[in-house]
């Protein structure tokens, strides 16, 4: 009877033993391509990915953290349909990095980073737990994502100042009030009490009439 292969998590919490990471990750992007036909068949613009509400045991802090965050992004006008994909990916990479995070205790009940690794030969040498180079990884995906959607303070403050930015665009001194703009022409005149910009004053020297 050949070894059971452990569930995606397992796998990312073990370092992805037997060259597994590729397939894994593959699986993770599958997963989160899929969301916009979720929205599509439940008609609701902003559902639960299917993939949390067939597993929830298994995608419990998943599915947790998804709801926290529609509810903080809907409250920072933030929360739209198309951002869908971004944050099932971002609840997938944060669950997978807190179970490699409690794996690391289970491994290394003591503290440390090391653990005994035995060699072909039979030896046993010591060496860094794989889950710490997943973790690396995936906080480096959390942080992007973080930035994307304003999940930190300062990346918050950021996204705030550049909506306001955006939406101050437009707003010339020449804009009527439905938002359009006059053309050059239909300036209204402007009083002119010196004759500085009369007809006289634009003519070149030598051609004004005596």
């Amino acid at each position: 009877m050949g070894r059971r292969k452990d569930n995606p998590l397992e796998q990312a919490a073990k370092g992805f033993p037997g060259r597994r990471k590729g397939k894994v990750e593959k699986e993770i992007e599958a997963v989160v391509t899929s969301v916009d036909d979720d929205a599509t068949r439940s008609g609701d613009p902003f559902p639960l990915p299917a993939l949390f509400q067939k597993q929830p045991a298994y995608w419990k802090h998943a599915a947790s953290l998804w709801r926290e965050l529609s509810v903080v992004l809907a409250a920072t006008g933030r929360r739209k349909p198309a951002y869908r994909a971004a944050l099932t990916r971002y609840c997938i990479w944060t669950q997978l990095y807190m179970t490699t995070a409690e794996q690391l205790r289970k491994d290394l009940p003591r503290g440390g980073t090391t653990v005994k690794v035995k060699k072909g030969d039979g030896n046993e040498v010591h060496r860094t737990h794989p889950g710490l180079e997943f973790m690396a990884k995936a906080e480096t995906q959390l942080r992007l994502l973080d930035s994307e959607f304003g999940l930190t303070p300062m990346r918050d403050q950021d996204l705030m100042k550049l909506e306001t930015f955006n939406a101050g665009q437009g707003r010339l001194p020449f804009d009527a009030p439905n938002g359009g703009g006059r053309e050059r022409g239909d300036d209204m005149p402007v009083d002119d009490p010196m004759g500085i910009m009369n007809d006289d004053g634009r003519l070149p020297p030598g051609l004004k009439p005596n």
